[in-house]
């Protein structure tokens, strides 16, 4: 089995998957006495209705990856609920490479249509929780999955 160290997200290394949705090093575009607001950090498109799933993941001995799913007809939107996790994706290179990124509260991720990516692994706590965003349907409409070789995901 091969190992892989993930490592902390950022914009430009995770662009070939997709965004990052970071804090907002701008001023706001709104702000009161009780209340910051920013504009516009991040967008997506979507054609039809989203829905808003949940996803708790447990840890294991192995942070073990050995399949990626990936939807063609619309991004997904990952945004950690509870505590940091580790975000596994795939390029569509010959031979396919494996990354791993970690992804923490406060922060998320939108992968791409056609990003390969498996569910994610808690980082530095037991389980991690989740909020899972994307077009209505498609657990059920539009995954498509592929084993991998088995590959053991540990924080850098």
């Amino acid at each position: 089995m091969s190992t892989l160290q993930a490592h902390p997200i950022t914009s430009e290394r995770f662009a070939p998957f997709g965004k990052v949705v970071l804090s907002p090093s701008k001023a706001p575009t709104a702000e009161g006495d009780t209340f910051k607001f920013w504009s516009d950090i991040a967008h997506f498109e979507i054609e039809g209705e989203t829905e808003i799933g949940l996803c708790t993941v447990y840890r294991t001995e192995q942070g073990r990856v050995d399949w990626m799913e990936r939807h063609h007809r619309t991004p997904e939107i990952l945004v950690p609920i509870d505590s940091q996790f580790i975000l596994p994706v795939m390029t569509n290179d010959e031979p396919p490479v494996i990354e791993a990124f970690t992804v923490n509260v406060g922060e998320a991720v939108v992968l791409r249509p056609g990003a390969w990516h498996s569910a994610c692994i808690p980082a530095d706590a037991d389980r991690s929780t989740y909020f899972v965003i994307f077009r209505r349907g498609t657990p059920s409409t539009d995954v498509e999955k592929t084993s991998t070789e088995p590959t053991e995901v540990s924080v850098a």
